[in-house]
């Protein structure tokens, strides 16, 4: 099961990465004036895995008290699976008056994305899911997901200013 884990966490990375290139590809049919709300809440995606990390350090430091490692693991992989959800909820709201098609992609990452962070939300799940893996593997595909969310967060928002 940890296997499957794993493969979704690359699986998001890649479709990010296809999703984003399909949003360039009907830019210019794109609403601008819901662009620019939206903007809004990819710009709080760039703080939201910073702010999560730094609340979670400080529970396990002064209410948990056990776990920290587990914990902490556990909250930077969840977070980067919210995070990935997020950007592709952008990018199906962004095409979605455009094709029907379009939206696919997107709304499949999305769905996918949302069902991993929320089965392995409750930290006994997470627990299960990586009993037997050393805790730095999910972390490793943690950050593959942040980098690759970070890059299609920073390029989707400055497509504007380069046009």
């Amino acid at each position: 099961m940890s296997y499957l884990f794993l493969g979704l966490s690359l699986l998001i990375g890649l479709l990010l990465i296809v999703s984003r290139s399909v949003f360039y590809r009907y830019y210019d049919k794109i609403n601008f004036n819901i662009k620019k709300s939206l903007d809004k809440m990819l710009r709080i995606i760039y703080f939201a895995p910073v702010i999560v990390l730094f609340i979670i350090l400080i529970l396990t430091f002064t209410y948990f008290k056990s776990k920290g490692f587990i914990r902490l693991s556990h909250a930077w992989l969840v977070v980067n699976f919210w995070v990935g959800s997020v950007i592709f909820y952008y990018i199906a709201i962004e095409t979605a008056k455009i094709q029907k098609l379009v939206i696919l992609l997107p709304v499949a990452g999305m769905v996918i994305s949302m069902f991993a962070a929320i089965y392995l939300t409750p930290l006994q799940h997470y627990e299960s899911v990586f009993y037997n893996i050393n805790i730095m593997i999910p972390n490793v595909f943690g950050l593959i997901m942040l980098i690759t969310s970070y890059y299609t967060n920073h390029k989707l928002l400055t497509k504007e200013a380069k046009k």
